[in-house]
């Protein structure tokens, strides 16, 4: 099973048009409450979750569009390839702040019968990208500027009893309160993360990733 999690809170980097939840903060930037940073594949069998500033991501239109994993993830590398300004070093010479972008796509391969984790980091300067693969075991991948609190935030011993119980009983319904309790406390500690997140799902019997609420027990065949 693959469980992919993403926070509702983005800082608005765009014209933003009649929207319900808009707060503006102290410094008089636009905060978003409820950005979509999950994006699935047109054959819902590969999902992506984003980090950084949402600009950066200008690929998820293509890979929205993209239908085998194979070709969603090209088409993040292919991003990622074009974003690092190697061939712009004069410009390079005069960068001051740049931000670290980061995602995470999840899958399952049917020809090899596990699962697959892609995390990435693109900048300006650095590109990394890394596959991994399931054991028998359950993991937990992060990223954004809650990863930086999450372990305070929660606590490694409630972390690894998270992981140990689950090992059994690796349901949604298992994973997903204690996922949205792990928000909220990220959320309390990181200004720049929110305390809601949406999810989605992909287990063995149906690899295609659905929507799925916290606190609900149904799965949803939709996009998020």
């Amino acid at each position: 099973m693959s469980i992919l999690a993403a926070d509702r809170k983005a800082i608005a980097e765009w014209p933003v048009s009649s929207a319900s939840s808009i707060a503006v903060p102290a410094r008089g930037r636009l905060v978003v409450s409820d950005f979509n940073k999950i994006t699935l594949n047109l054959s819902g069998i590969l999902a992506l979750g984003i980090a950084g500033h949402t600009r950066d991501h200008y690929y998820t239109q293509e890979f929205e569009r993209s239908v085998s994993i194979d070709e969603g993830l090209l088409t993040i590398r292919k991003h990622m390839e074009r974003f690092l300004r190697v061939h712009d070093r004069a410009g390079l010479s005069k960068l001051t702040s740049f931000t670290v972008n980061q995602g995470i796509a999840s899958f399952f391969d049917e020809n090899t019968g596990m699962y697959f984790s892609n995390t990435f980091l693109f900048s300006p300067v650095r590109n990394e990208y890394r596959l991994h693969r399931a054991a028998d075991e359950a993991k937990i991948f992060h990223a954004g500027s809650g990863s930086e609190h999450f372990e305070k935030a929660i606590g490694s011993m409630e972390i690894d009893s998270f992981l140990t119980a689950i090992k059994s009983a690796c349901t949604p319904e298992a994973c997903i309160p204690w996922m949205q309790d792990a928000f909220r406390k990220v959320g309390a500690s990181d200004t720049n993360s929110g305390t809601e997140a949406m999810y989605v799902v992909s287990t063995r019997s149906s690899p295609k990733f659905r929507s799925m609420n916290a606190g609900s027990n149904s799965l949803q065949d939709r996009r998020p």
